[in-house]
């Protein structure tokens, strides 16, 4: 179980006791009176379904003791207490589905809730969190805490809630109308069949805990190998997946066959518990009647009530272990909320003003773990500049951009925009004001229009269509059968990587902010469409400041200013032509790639 149990960064489970106090949270939202009043209906029509439920029996022992008269039966009572049994059967069954109507309201709000506040988290939560994620593991822990809080309510309330109330009456009506033996051996049953429940349940939870790591790993290894098809196939891999699904699944098979045999023990425990009760109850009712104590209409009248308080009972240990396992699952839920980001907004965070877009590095050095990428940077892009950084594989290069849109904060040093420190301002007006290409470009299952319109949601047909015409992809989109709204697929796997390229490129010039950053953003482009692309964003750089992260150096000869880092520090500063002339690294990259070019 090695393997499966790093299916998740985040293996915390929160106590039983605080994952309640966060599911009321839910349950009872501040400021809302709905859903109390709501609460507070279907605890009414629970109660008047379970007197109701109490009261049957009587009616159906009257009637066997009309019909077992011996001289004559008298038709009017019996028809009117049968009628009566009839109205109570249906009054039951008119509360039960009265309280489950106001009260499913309820359930669905705090479903909603607690699912949308772990989601909302997620996305508040650091980069390096979601690096270390599995997103399979993540989703199946959401939507197993969602449906766990919905069990939990139904369970609680509609199932124990109702035995425990009725258990208490059955046992005080016995007591007064049979005996106090009765209500003894009926009451001890029902304790014993609870204690025994809660002891072997526990045993159980152990189990199961780890056929949910193993269902998690399985689901992970599925959903990792399906979004990397393109990868399996590439290589002939689809064994080596397939193998490591079956390995997962194995792992899922063995914990799941254990969970069904401990569920063996219990379902016969449990038969075995109430069958004595009911050997030793009924007995006495046979006795009873043998000396004439009791009526053969009271003898229904108890195994009526055995049967009716049993079965629930029966139920009972289904309900405690789904409960348990809603706690289990709300309890891993829950503590993914409580996971703090690497990154937060000071509390006194500002909104960023923009106004030129000089970008500023100060002394910025930057570590991950042990290991150093980023060593005593300095340099500033001047409003409306066009600055690129090169370099070497690993030298660094993204890392700047990760920095500059706060994904991470240096080890030491600033960054300022406009002579702001970003880390005193808030992360959402930051990025507001950066458009991003990155060299990954992943898109939305959607379609085209909608990834476009992404960083502007509300902008119009025409807004769109130019930043389409501004990054060379009008004709294509126009071209297809559905144009703006054809799906691309998941992760845009419909379109070629050039494509996709173009898609970010005019999402980022649709956003149209005061300072852009392309991560490689042309590198699966041919030349014709990026000399295209170049010469639009140029009539952008007189307005925009621009910082270009790139490896083809031929898409940046005309950049004001150009940086070249080398393990993680700034070796040249200057023009193409100045570093061409200074005979150095960048001078030799510039050459290494006109020789593969020719």
């Amino acid at each position: 179980m090695k393997n499966a149990d790093a299916f998740s960064s985040n293996d915390k489970i929160l106590t039983p006791l605080r994952t309640l106090n966060e599911l009321l949270r839910f349950v009872v939202p501040r400021g809302n009176k709905e859903m109390p009043i709501r609460i507070t209906l279907a605890l009414i029509f629970l109660l008047l379904a379970t007197l109701v439920s109490v009261y049957t029996p009587f009616l159906y022992g009257k009637a066997v003791d009309l019909v077992s008269e011996k001289n004559s039966i008298n038709l009017s009572l019996l028809w009117f207490v049968i009628g009566a049994y009839a109205l109570a059967r249906l009054g039951q069954v008119i509360f039960d589905e009265a309280k489950e109507f106001v009260f499913a309201r309820v359930a669905q709000r705090a479903v909603r809730g607690a699912a949308l506040r772990a989601f909302k988290h997620l996305h508040n939560l650091s980069l390096n969190f979601h690096l270390n994620r599995q997103t399979g593991g993540l989703t199946r822990s959401i939507d197993r805490g969602a449906k766990g809080v919905e069990l939990l309510l139904r369970y609680s309330i509609f199932e124990i809630v109702p035995v425990v109330i009725e258990l208490i009456i059955v046992g005080s009506v016995l007591w007064v109308t049979f005996g106090f033996i009765y209500s003894f051996i009926t009451i001890m049953t029902v304790i014993t069949y609870i204690f025994f429940t809660i002891k072997v349940t526990e045993w159980r939870i152990a189990i199961r805990k780890i056929m949910n790591v193993a269902d998690e790993n399985a689901s992970t290894k599925a959903v990792d190998s399906l979004l990397n098809y393109e990868t399996v196939k590439y290589f002939n891999a689809e064994k080596i997946e397939v193998e490591r699904y079956d390995i997962a699944m194995k792992s899922y098979e063995d914990s799941a066959v254990k969970a069904r045999a401990s569920l063996s023990i219990v379902n016969v425990g449990q038969g075995a518990i109430i069958a004595l009760g009911l050997f030793l109850v009924m007995g006495l009712a046979g006795e009873d009647i043998a000396n004439g104590k009791m009526s053969v209409g009271d003898f229904v009248v108890v195994n009526t009530f055995l049967l009716q308080l049993y079965l629930p009972l029966n139920f009972l240990g289904f309900v405690y272990r789904e409960i348990r396992q809603s706690l289990l699952d709300m309890g891993r839920m829950f503590a993914l909320v409580d996971e703090t980001p690497d990154i937060t907004d000071k509390e006194n965070a500002y909104k960023l003003i923009v106004e030129n877009g000089k970008i500023e590095f100060k002394n910025v050095n930057f570590s991950y773990g042990s290991r150093i990428i980023l060593k005593n940077i300095n340099f500033t892009v001047n409003p409306g500049e066009k600055v690129a950084i090169v370099g070497p594989t690993g030298a660094g290069k993204s890392t700047i951009s990760k920095l500059l849109f706060r994904f991470y904060d240096p080890s030491s040093g600033k960054i300022l925009i406009d002579d702001q420190s970003i880390a005193d301002v808030s992360q959402n007006s930051l990025r507001l004001n950066i458009g991003m290409v990155p060299q990954d470009t992943v898109l939305f299952n959607d379609t085209i229009r909608y990834n476009i319109a992404y960083s502007k949601p509300n902008s119009s047909m025409k807004e769109i269509i130019n930043a389409t015409k501004l990054s060379s992809i009008d004709k294509f989109i126009s071209n297809l059968e559905l144009g703006y709204e054809t799906i691309v697929g998941e992760r845009g796997l419909k379109l070629s990587g050039g494509e996709k390229q173009r898609v970010a490129i005019a999402r980022a010039l649709l956003k149209n902010p005061k300072i852009f950053v392309f991560d490689e953003a042309t590198s699966a482009l041919d030349t014709k469409t990026e000399k295209s692309i170049e010469r639009s964003l140029k009539k952008l750089s007189s307005s925009n400041t621009t910082l270009v992260i790139a490896h083809r150096l031929s898409t940046i000869i005309d950049a004001d200013k150009i940086i070249v880092l080398d393990n993680g520090r700034i070796i040249e500063i200057g023009t193409h032509q100045e570093l061409i002339n200074k005979n150095n690294l960048y001078a030799e990259m510039w050459i290494r790639q006109q020789e593969n070019l020719d």
